[in-house]
């Protein structure tokens, strides 16, 4: 028997729009949802997935990664590594041009990763420069204009690496590195270019071109004619803020064609399932939460931070939070990764746990602060859950809900004890690197001790596979022990999408690569 609908859809169905304001008649339109609200028009100063998803429509990356781990083209037509593997040369899309009709060149490239690298740019994922030679490990430049990016021609990039090294962690790690024009922009101050009057309006090479914007509500794109992987068969696309609990109620009712970066609530689910006018997709990620424990914290030793971790019920998170659509883990690896060190078992012991405490002389009158992202629910029950798990050994918590952006800021200043986020993850074995480098722009668990992240790095220094393996198994066991981050479990995407509209590849969307201009949607 089909299930009705509850209140809260009917609600939201009654209070849909008849039309979309600004759309032509006759015009091709799709609307995506997203569950967070970008957080900038600088594309290079943001660690938000939502807002990397605005950004993919207006700028252009030289790769982008597939959901089965292989990476393919975009502004790079393709790309050569040399015998020593420690450089990569990239040849552009001759086609490309920026949106005022400039040429794209490679002194554009040139000079966007000169900013990125520049310490007095606003730059949050300067991190991902990390493997390139002439910057520290957090991307900044050594001195100016130290990074070694060349243009070998008008068409012709080449990244010289710090050292050989697996190439597709490097290739992986430009996923989410913005192609800036270098017309708009040279000659600019840092004052100016970290003020937002420039990035207002902005020129990019994307597949659509910005038009309009309600700021934390909606975004509208028109198509970028010129575009030379291909002119968009859509003539404008939306991408609207939409809470979670709402998105079932759009899709609906016509109000959203897709879910372009969230999930439907797990809670509604089934009924999505019974939807004649949707295509539902759960997609097993490697996106993961975890557990931030701030490691500078004298009370916090690494055996404290063994007993939170042990102190967890993470099969009851996976049970209860999402219901079964997840896997429970404890590192950044899960049973899907081709990397995954089944030795590392998922531990839950809370008798070993307060044991461990009480010979730590863990003090029991502390109130740990545990910090998680306001309006996410999934969020908040595992958050409420791991408090009650907490208490049942005797750690006190109080936790406080704050936005993303002050979640970022306050534990990047350490104010935190715990805190929880989330990562789209990768099947490269080294993306969790950036949150455990004593350097790294988003070391929230304040880690000093560079054992893991040697780790990470002697890893990447091999060249195959087989010779890779063991030591990312014993990074995963190191991980553990160390424990400066409980990793709790992965969870499946719920997505979905009009029967309407084709040209999608879901599975790909949590690895970033969303290919818009290949959508298209039935009149």
């Amino acid at each position: 028997m089909k299930k009705f609908l509850s209140i809260a859809l009917l609600l939201a169905l009654a209070l849909s729009l008849a039309s979309v304001p600004g759309v032509a008649e006759g015009e091709k339109v799709i609307t995506a949802a997203i569950s967070t609200a970008w957080d900038t028009m600088m594309p290079l100063d943001t660690t938000s997935n939502y807002t990397r998803m605005v950004m993919d429509q207006i700028y252009d990356r030289l790769t982008q990664s597939k959901a089965d781990g292989t990476i393919e083209p975009r502004l790079a037509s393709s790309w050569d590594v040399n015998d020593a593997s420690d450089a990569v040369t990239f040849h552009l899309n001759e086609a490309a041009v920026w949106s005022d009709g400039e040429p794209l060149t490679a002194d554009d490239v040139v000079f966007s990763f000169q900013l990125y690298s520049d310490p007095a740019i606003n730059a949050k994922s300067r991190y991902h420069l990390e493997y390139i030679a002439g910057v520290d490990d957090s991307g900044a430049e050594l001195s100016e204009d130290s990074i070694e990016v060349t243009a070998d021609d008008a068409h012709t990039v080449t990244f010289k690496l710090k050292g050989s090294m697996y190439p597709d962690t490097f290739l992986q790690d430009l996923d989410t590195v913005y192609i800036i024009p270098k017309h708009v922009f040279e000659g600019k101050t840092a004052e100016e270019i970290n003020a937002p009057d420039l990035w207002a309006k902005p020129v990019g090479s994307g597949p659509f071109i910005y038009d309009s914007e309600i700021n934390g509500e909606r975004i509208e794109f028109v198509k970028n004619a010129n575009y030379f992987l291909g002119a968009p068969n859509v003539d404008r696309l939306i991408l609207r803020v939409t809470d979670s609990a709402s998105m079932l109620a759009g899709l609906t009712n016509g109000e959203l064609d897709l879910i372009g970066y969230g999930s439907i609530l797990v809670d509604d689910w089934e009924m999505a399932e019974e939807q004649e006018n949707l295509v539902t997709v759960s997609v097993p990620t490697t996106s993961y939460r975890m557990l931030l424990i701030n490691t500078a914290k004298d009370y916090l030793t690494q055996d404290v931070r063994q007993a939170i971790s042990m102190a967890i019920n993470r099969e009851a998170l996976v049970g209860i939070v999402l219901q079964g659509r997840g896997e429970a883990i404890v590192t950044p690896f899960s049973s899907i990764h081709p990397y995954y060190n089944a030795d590392v078992e998922v531990w839950y012991n809370p008798e070993q746990a307060k044991q461990m405490l009480d010979a730590a002389n863990f003090p029991y009158d502390q109130v740990l602060q545990f910090f998680i992202p306001a309006g996410n629910s999934i969020v908040e029950r595992t958050a409420a859950l791991i408090a009650q798990d907490l208490e049942a050994v005797g750690i006190k918590t109080q936790i406080s809900q704050m936005d993303f952006a002050t979640l970022m800021s306050d534990m990047l200043d350490g104010k935190h004890d715990l805190g929880i986020i989330g990562s789209g993850g990768t099947l490269d074995p080294s993306e969790s690197r950036e949150m455990i480098a004593p350097d790294s722009s988003v070391n929230f668990s304040q880690v000093t001790d560079t054992t893991l992240a040697d780790l990470v790095d002697k890893g990447n220094a091999e060249l195959t596979f087989e010779t890779r393996k063991p030591i990312f198994d014993e990074y995963q066991v190191t991980m553990r022990e160390q424990s400066p981050i409980a990793y709790l479990y992965t969870y499946d995407s719920l997505t979905a999408y009009n029967k309407r509209v084709s040209g999608l590849n879901v599975e790909d969307f949590n690895t970033l690569n969303w290919s818009s201009w290949k959508w298209d949607i039935e009149g």
